[in-house]
């Protein structure tokens, strides 16, 4: 009787653990990201620089013979942030330090995502942000404080 009822479990448990492979892992502590990174800042958005745009191969088309499937496009960028709180590492107030980021250029259409994709953000000028350079626990280490300012017309 028990071994009915273990295999059916060890299988439920196999399963359950290849589907959270792909999964987003959950946000690091505030212990994890300043153990992972050799510096840590809050501040404000004062330069945006981009790569040119690739596909990020991260979304597939919905069917193999979709029509008007747009890949996800996605730019390297590099933020520069003016420091107004050191929180680790040796940048200090008023210095500029680098704040890595993915931003989407142009959305998937027609097709789906890959689970869990890399994290991407949209930063602006003028938005106040905490970064901890931490590649570790990059899905939980940039954090916007401030809603970025509109994009003038």
């Amino acid at each position: 009787m028990k071994s009915k009822l273990i295999i059916p479990l060890i299988f439920t448990l196999i399963t359950v653990g290849a589907v959270s492979v792909y999964a987003v892992p959950p946000p690091c502590s505030e212990e994890e990201l300043l153990n992972s990174s050799d510096y840590a800042v809050e501040g404000t958005v004062i330069k945006i620089e981009c790569g040119k745009p690739y596909d990020s191969e991260e979304c597939r088309p919905a069917d193999e013979g979709s029509t008007g499937f747009m890949p996800e496009m996605v730019s390297k960028c590099t933020a520069t942030v003016k420091v107004t709180k050191n929180i680790k590492g040796n940048y200090g107030t008023g210095d500029q330090a680098p704040v890595p980021f993915l931003k989407v250029v142009q959305d998937c259409e027609n097709g789906s995502h890959i689970i869990p994709g890399s994290p991407k953000a949209d930063l602006r000028e003028n938005t106040e942000v905490r970064y901890y350079d931490s590649g570790l626990c990059r899905y939980s280490n940039l954090e916007t404080l401030t809603p970025s300012a509109p994009e003038p017309e």
